[in-house]
This record gives structure tokens, C-alpha cells and sequence, in this order.
């Protein structure tokens, strides 16, 4: 199982972002190896934001969060009370940004790696659990 970072998924819908190729393979050798993909459900927003912003398609933006919601291809997991917290204590003690925060703590509570392509989590992540790149 991983821990899929927003970055990473951008990258996949977005083929002009520098990491869509090697982020497509890790997915596809992750779907091939039936290896189970989760995040945490805010990374609906984080794509709609991204999309919107970055590639300036709000219409692209709803349609991706549309499938990704209703696809099943990755596990969008509830942030409770106790991953919030844990999330806190990261973001407090290794200076992560609060949502990356967020996806580190997902992944410690499922003693998984968290794949990113985002520099802040690969760099402080790394004291919590394992990150890799895609």
C-alpha cells in the first residue's frame, strides 16, 4: 500500500507537468502489482486547486474530482479527530506545511510509504516514515 501525495497525482492528469512520465509508471507498476493506493479525501481539494489554478480549467478541475471520487482506482480516507491531531504534531515539530502534514500522518497511521513529489515532505517526511518519489 502507499500513500498517494497530491503532488503526484497532479502530475499524472496534468502531461505538462515535468514528472507526468515517471509518476504514469509508478502508477501503472503500482495497479499492476495490485499494490492498494490511499490518500487522504483532502486530496480532492488539493487537485481542484491545483488544476484551477495552475493549468487555469475549472471545468477540467471539476471533472477530475468527479472522477477521482467515483473511479475506487484510490482509497480516499476520512481525516478523523486523532489524524488532525497527529497531523498537528508533525506540521509543529518538522515544519510541514499543514495539509502535507496531513498525508505524512496518513501514512504513519497506516505504517505506509507516502510517495511525493512535493520537496518539503521528501526532505522532513523522512523522519516520521518512509517517502519516496515516484
Amino acid at each position: 500500500m502507499a500513500v498517494i501525495d497530491a503532488s503526484v497525482y497532479v502530475a499524472l492528469i496534468n502531461a505538462h507537468e515535468n514528472d507526468h512520465v515517471r509518476s504514469w509508471a509508478w502508477f501503472d507498476q503500482a495497479r499492476a502489482a495490485e499494490q492498494p493506493i490511499v490518500a487522504p479525501v483532502i486530496l480532492l481539494a488539493e487537485v481542484a486547486a491545483a488544476l484551477s489554478r495552475g493549468v487555469g480549467d475549472s471545468v477540467l478541475a471539476h471533472r477530475v474530482v468527479r472522477q477521482l471520487r467515483h473511479s475506487g482506482v484510490i482509497e480516499l480516507v476520512s481525516v478523523s479527530q486523532a489524524m488532525a491531531e497527529r497531523a498537528a504534531i508533525i506540521a509543529a515539530d518538522h515544519r510541514i506545511r499543514g495539509c502535507d502534514a496531513v498525508y505524512v500522518a496518513l501514512a504513519d497511521q497506516l505504517g505506509d510509504a507516502l510517495v511525493t513529489l512535493d520537496r518539503q515532505q521528501l526532505e522532513r517526511g523522512t523522519a516520521i516514515v518512509n517517502v519516496r518519489e515516484p
